[in-house]
C-alpha cells in the first residue's frame, strides 16, 4: 500500500525552503560588500594627488569594489570603510612615496577605525578633518612632514582614538598651549608612540600627563632628552609599557616615584647614560616586583653587585649588558627566577656565579667579557630549557660534567678563560643540539675514545690550543655539516688523514695552523672550491702549492715546507683574495706576474723563500695593497712602480739582488709608508730628497747597499719621528672577509738592526722608530736637522764615509736608545748633550777621529772602551785619562776633606737611624693591629690571598689570549 503524505510536514519542508533561500541571497549579498560610492570616490580623489611612482596603488580603480584595494579593509555588513593601511616600512628617501598634501578627503570616511599612513613623505598641514572620524581608534602619521601646529586641539576632538603614533614628526617644535591641554580630558588615549621627535626637556612632552588614568603604553625612545626622568611618570597608574631608550643625554637614574608604577611590565632604559648603583634602582623599581617582565639597561654606566633579581618574580628578559657593574652576582638560595633571557657581558662582574640552578627557565645566559672566576656550577646542568650559554673572557677554572645535560643547547662559547683539565665524552653526552661549540685559549685536554661518535652535529667548531694530540682527532670524520674548523695550537703531530679530504661541502674557514702535521695538502684543497679562509701555517706540511680556490679571501701557507712553483696561483681567477702569506717556504722560480687578477689584496708575503728573476710588474697594480713582503729571496733587477699602490704602508724587499737608483715614486706616490726597508740590495745613486715627505714614516732602513751623495737636509719632516711623545701604530692589518661579520688579524714582522743585532720583530711599530743608514757610500756630515727628530729610538750611520763633526744638538734626542756612528770620517769633540741621553743602551763612536776628553756622565762612563776606541786623540773614562786634568774643586768652601767626610757620614748616621726607628714604628704598629684585633687579621690575609689568585688568574688569561693574537 502507498504512503500518505502529511500536509501539515510538507507545509514545515516548504518554509524552510523559503528560509534557506532568502539567507542564501542575503548572504551571497553580505560576501560581495560592495563599498560605498562617496568613500570610494575620496579614496581616489587621494589617489590623484599623490606621486605613485611606485604603484603601490596600482589596484585603487581597476573595479569598482574598493573593498578590494590595496590596504583597503571594509566592514562586511556596511560596506563602509574601517581600514586604510598605507605605511611604509621604512621612511621614504626623497620622494621615493606618495610626498603630497594630505587633504581633507578623509572625513568622508566616517566609518574609519584604523589610518595608518606611516612613512611616506606626506606633508601634514592640517588635522581639522579628524573630527569627523568619530570611529577612530588608531592614527598613525609618523614618519611624514609633519607641518600642523593644531594638531593637539585636532586630537582631543576624536574621543575613540586609543593608540596614536606621531614618531619622527618633530612635535619639539609643537607643543600645545594651555588652552589646547584642558580639553585632553575629552579623549581616553591609552598608547602612545613618540619616537625621534627631538624632544629634549620635559616641558615638549608633559602634555601626555594629561592622560595619566588612560595611558598604558609611552614610546619616547631615540629623542634628545636632558637631565632627569621626570617624576610625573610615577602618576601613570595604568602604566604598563616604557621606552625611554637612546637618549643619550639623561642624567641620574631610575627616580623613586617609580616605586607606584605597580603595573609596569616592561622598562627599556637602554643607552641613556644612566649613572646609577644598581641596587638602588631595583629598589625604585620594588612596586613592579610582580609585573615586570622585560628590563632593558644596556649600554649604560650602572655600578655596584647584582643582588636578588629573583625578587621580580614575572621577570623574564633582562638586558645588563654594557655597563661598569664591578660587583658580585648574589642570589638568595631557594627563589627561583623565571627569567628567560639575562645578558651580563662586557662589564667587570667577579667573584663566583650563583647557583644557576636559581633559573630553571633561562633560554640565553650570556655572561661573556668579565671577571667571573672559579668554577662552572653544577648547577647548569638544571637549566633544560638553555639553548645559548656564553662566558667567554673571564677568569674561570673548571667545567662541570652537568654540562653534558643540555640536550637543548645549541651554542657555547667558555673561549678566553683558564680553563683547566680533561674534557671528557660525559662533558658532551646529551648535547644533541649543538651546533656552535667554542672552547679557544684555555688549558684544557681533549680525551675521547678513538671511535668516539659525538651526539651532536656542529656547524662552527673552535678549538684552538685545546690539546687533541698527538693524533689527529678521528670524530671529526662524524661531522657532515660544519662551516668553520679551527683546531690550531692543538698539539698534533700527526699524518693528515685520508679521510679528511672529504670535507663539508659548507666549509668556508679551516685552519690547522700551530701544529705539527704533516702531508700534502694539494688533494682536499682542490676537491673544494669555496672556501674563505684557509690557515695551514706553521706546520711541516710539503709538496707543491696547491691550486688556490677561487673564492678563497684569506690564504696562509707560511712555515712548511712547500716547494717548487707558485705559478698556480694564476690557474684561477682569485679576485677575492685580501690576504696571501707564502712566506718561509722552500717555493723557488720566478714570481709569476698574474697579480693584476687580485684586485682586493691588501698583505702579500712572499718572504723567506728561493724566488729568482725580477720583480713582476703587475704587483704595482695592487691599488688596495698595504703590506708588502718579498724580503731574502734572490729577486733582482730594477725595482718596478709601485705609484699606484698609494694604500701601501710596508714596502719590505730587504735581501735580495735589486739594482738601480731608489725611485722618486716611493717619495711623491707612497704618502701612507710606515715602514720602508730596503735593506741589503745593490741599490747606487743618492738618497732622493724627495723621501722627506713621507711624513708617516716611522722605519727607513737603507742599509747594505752602494748609496752615496750626501744625507738629505730634510729628514727632519718625518712627522712621527719627531713627536716625542706616544709611540707609533701596530703593524697589524684586519683583514676583512665575508662570511663571519669581523676581520682576521694579520701581524707582520719586520727584519732590522736593532742595538747592534739582527733581529726580526712582530708589531714592531708600536714602539720601533729608527733610521739605518750604515754599510753605504754617504759623505759630507751629519745634518744638524736630524737631531730634531726626538721620537728617534735608533740611530745607525756606521761605516760610511761620514765627516765633520758629531751634531751638537743630539742631546735633545732624548728617547735614543741605539746610536752607532762607527767607522766614518768624524772629527771634533763628543757633544756634552751626549751625556743626557739617559735611555741610550748601545753607544758605538769607534775608528773615527774624535778628539778631547769624553763628557762625564753615569750614562757615558757605563760603556765598554770598545765604544770609543779607534780614536786616537780621544781620552778620559772608561778610556785613559786626559794628560794633565784635575778633577774638580768639591763643593763650597770647604776645603778640609776630613771634615767633609766627617759631615757626610754624620749625615749617614742621623739617616740610618731614622729609617730603623721608622721601620720598627710601622711594622709593629701594623703587625699588633693585626694581633690584637681579629677581624683585621682576617680581612688582611684574605686580602693577601686574593690578591695572590688575582695576579695567578691574570697572568694566565693574559698568556691565554697572547697565545690568540699571535697564533698567526
Amino acid at each position: 500500500m502507498g504512503k500518505r503524505t502529511n500536509p501539515r510536514h510538507f507545509l514545515i519542508t516548504w518554509s524552510l525552503l523559503l528560509l534557506e533561500t532568502a539567507f542564501g541571497l542575503t548572504s551571497r549579498e553580505v560576501n560581495k560588500t560592495l563599498c560605498i560610492e562617496k568613500e570610494r570616490d575620496a579614496l581616489l580623489e587621494f589617489k590623484r594627488g599623490l606621486n605613485d611612482d611606485f604603484g603601490r596603488l596600482s589596484t585603487w580603480g581597476d573595479e569598482k569594489e574598493c573593498c578590494n584595494w590595496k590596504g583597503i579593509e571594509c566592514d562586511k555588513r556596511t560596506g563602509h570603510v574601517i581600514v586604510l593601511d598605507l605605511h611604509s616600512e621604512v621612511t621614504c628617501p626623497g620622494h621615493a612615496c606618495f610626498a603630497p598634501i594630505l587633504t581633507a578627503q578623509f572625513q568622508n570616511l566616517t566609518s574609519l577605525r584604523i589610518l595608518d599612513l606611516g612613512n611616506n613623505n606626506l606633508i601634514v598641514k592640517n588635522l581639522v578633518w579628524l573630527s569627523h572620524l568619530s570611529s577612530l581608534e588608531f592614527l598613525r602619521l609618523g614618519g611624514n612632514d609633519f607641518q600642523a601646529s593644531n594638531w593637539f586641539r585636532e586630537i582631543t576632538k576624536v574621543p575613540s582614538l586609543k593608540e596614536l603614533d606621531l614618531s619622527v614628526c618633530g612635535l619639539s617644535k609643537f607643543v600645545p598651549s594651555p588652552a589646547d591641554l584642558a580639553n585632553s580630558s575629552l579623549i581616553s588615549l591609552s598608547v602612545l608612540h613618540l619616537c625621534c621627535n627631538e624632544f629634549s626637556t620635559s616641558y615638549e612632552y608633559s602634555w601626555l600627563f594629561n592622560f595619566s588614568t588612560s595611558l598604558t603604553s609611552i614610546d619616547l625612545s631615540n629623542n634628545q632628552l636632558s637631565r632627569q626622568i621626570d617624576d610625573r611618570f610615577g602618576s601613570l597608574m595604568y602604566l604598563e609599557h616604557l621606552n625611554l631608550a637612546n637618549n643619550f643625554e639623561v642624567e641620574g637614574g631610575v627616580p623613586s616615584s617609580f616605586e607606584n608604577l605597580t603595573r609596569l611590565r616592561y622598562l627599556d632604559m637602554s643607552n641613556t647614560q644612566t649613572y646609577q648603583w644598581l641596587p638602588e634602582l631595583f629598589l625604585r623599581l620594588s612596586g613592579s616586583r610582580e609585573s615586570l617582565e622585560v628590563l632593558g639597561l644596556n649600554d649604560n654606566s650602572l655600578f655596584g653587585s647584582i643582588v636578588n633579581v629573583t625578587r621580580f618574580s614575572s621577570l623574564k628578559k633582562l638586558y645588563l649588558q654594557k655597563n661598569v657593574l664591578n660587583g658580585f652576582f648574589m642570589e638568595r638560595v631557594g627563589q627561583v627566577s623565571s627569567l628567560e633571557y639575562l645578558d651580563l657581558s662586557d662589564n667587570q662582574m667577579r667573584g663566583a656565579l650563583p647557583d644557576l640552578a636559581l633559573f630553571p627557565s633561562l633560554t640565553e645566559l650570556h655572561l661573556g667579557s668579565n671577571q667571573f672566576q672559579g668554577r662552572i656550577p653544577q648547577g647548569i646542568g638544571k637549566l633544560s630549557q638553555l639553548r645559548i650559554f656564553d662566558v667567554s673572557s673571564n677568569r674561570l677554572e673548571g667545567l662541570p660534567e652537568s654540562m653534558g645535560k643540555l640536550s637543548n643547547l645549541e651554542r657555547f662559547d667558555a673561549s678566553y678563560n683558564v680553563l683547566k683539565g680533561t674534557i671528557t665524552e660525559s662533558h658532551f653526552s646529551n648535547l644533541s643540539s649543538l651546533v656552535d661549540l667554542d672552547l679557544s685559549f684555555n688549558l684544557l685536554t681533549l680525551n675521547t675514545r678513538f671511535d668516539w661518535v659525538p651526539p651532536f652535529q656542529l656547524q662552527f667548531i673552535r678549538l684552538p690550543s685545546c690539546n687533541m694530540g698527538p693524533s689527529f682527532p678521528k670524530w671529526l670524520q662524524t661531522q657532515n655539516n660544519y662551516t668553520l674548523l679551527d683546531i690550531s695550537l692543538a698539539n698534533i703531530s700527526d699524518m693528515l688523514p685520508s679521510w679528511f679530504s672529504n670535507l663539508p661541502p659548507e666549509l668556508k674557514i679551516l685552519n690547522l695552523s700551530n701544529n705539527h702535521i704533516s702531508g700534502r695538502v694539494s688533494e682536499f684543497i682542490v676537491s673544494k672550491q669555496d672556501y674563505m679562509i684557509i690557515d695551514l701555517s706553521s706546520n711541516n706540511f710539503s709538496g707543491h702549492l696547491p691550486l688556490v680556490p677561487a673564492n678563497i679571501q684569506i690564504f696562509y701557507l707560511h712555515k712548511n715546507h712547500f716547494s717548487g712553483s707558485i705559478s698556480s696561483i694564476c690557474r684561477n681567477t682569485i679576485g677575492a683574495a685580501t690576504s696571501i702569506d707564502l712566506s718561509r717556504n722552500q717555493f723557488s722560480g720566478e714570481v709569476p706576474d698574474c697579480w693584476m687578477n687580485m684586485s682586493n689584496l691588501a698583505v702579500l708575503n712572499l718572504a723567506y723563500n728561493n724566488f729568482s728573476g725580477k720583480v713582476p710588474l703587475s704587483l704595482g697594480s695592487l691599488t688596495n695593497l698595504e703590506a708588502l713582503y718579498i724580503r731574502q729571496n734572490s729577486l733582482r733587477g730594477m725595482l718596478p712602480s709601485f705609484s699606484q699602490c698609494q694604500l701601501l704602508q710596508i714596502l719590505d724587499i730587504g735581501g735580495n739582488k735589486l739594482t738601480g737608483r731608489i725611485p722618486a715614486w716611493i717619495g711623491t706616490d707612497l704618502l701612507q709608508l710606515r715602514i720602508l726597508s730596503l735593506r741589503s740590495n745593490k741599490f747606487d745613486g743618492s738618497i732622493p730628497s724627495l723621501i722627506c715627505q713621507l711624513q708617516f714614516l716611522q722605519i727607513l732602513d737603507l742599509s747594505e747597499n752602494g748609496l752615496s751623495g750626501k744625507i738629505p737636509q730634510c729628514l727632519n719632516n718625518f712627522t712621527i719621528l719627531r713627536q716625542e711623545n706616544g709611540t707609533g701604530e701596530s703593524m697589524d692589518f684586519k683583514v676583512r672577509y665575508d662570511y663571519i661579520p669581523g676581520s682576521y688579524l694579520y701581524i707582520g714582522d719586520l727584519l732590522i738592526q736593532w742595538k747592534n743585532q739582527e733581529s726580526e720583530y712582530k708589531n714592531a711599530l708600536l714602539y720601533l722608530k729608527i733610521i739605518d743608514l750604515s754599510s753605504n757610500k754617504l759623505v759630507g756630515g751629519i745634518p744638524k736637522e736630524i737631531a730634531e727628530m726626538r721620537g728617534l729610538r735608533s740611530l745607525n750611520l756606521s761605516r760610511n764615509d761620514l765627516n765633520g763633526t758629531v751634531v751638537e744638538g743630539i742631546g735633545q734626542m732624548k728617547l735614543l736608545e741605539s746610536l752607532d756612528l762607527s767607522r766614518n770620517q768624524l772629527s771634533g769633540m763628543i757633544p756634552q748633550g751626549l751625556s743626557n741621553l739617559t735611555f741610550l743602551s748601545v753607544l758605538d763612536l769607534s775608528n773615527n777621529h774624535l778628539s778631547g776628553r769624553i763628557p762625564s756622565s753615569t750614562q757615558l762612563q757605563s760603556f765598554d772602551r770598545s765604544s770609543y776606541s779607534g780614536n786616537a786623540q780621544l781620552c778620559g773614562p772608561p778610556l785613559e785619562e786626559c794628560p794633565g786634568y784635575a778633577p774638580p774643586i768639591g763643593r763650597g768652601s770647604n776645603t778640609n776633606p776630613q771634615e767633609h767626610d766627617d759631615e757626610e757620614e754624620f749625615s749617614s748616621l742621623e739617616f740610618y737611624i731614622s729609617m730603623v726607628l721608622g721601620f720598627f714604628v710601622t711594622f709593629w704598629g701594623i703587625l699588633g693591629c693585626l694581633i690584637v684585633n681579629r677581624s683585621w687579621r682576617t680581612a688582611y690575609f684574605t686580602f693577601l690571598t686574593d690578591m695572590k689568585s688575582w695576579l695567578h688568574m691574570t697572568s694566565r688569561v693574559c698568556f691565554a689570549r697572547l697565545k690568540g693574537k699571535l697564533r698567526n
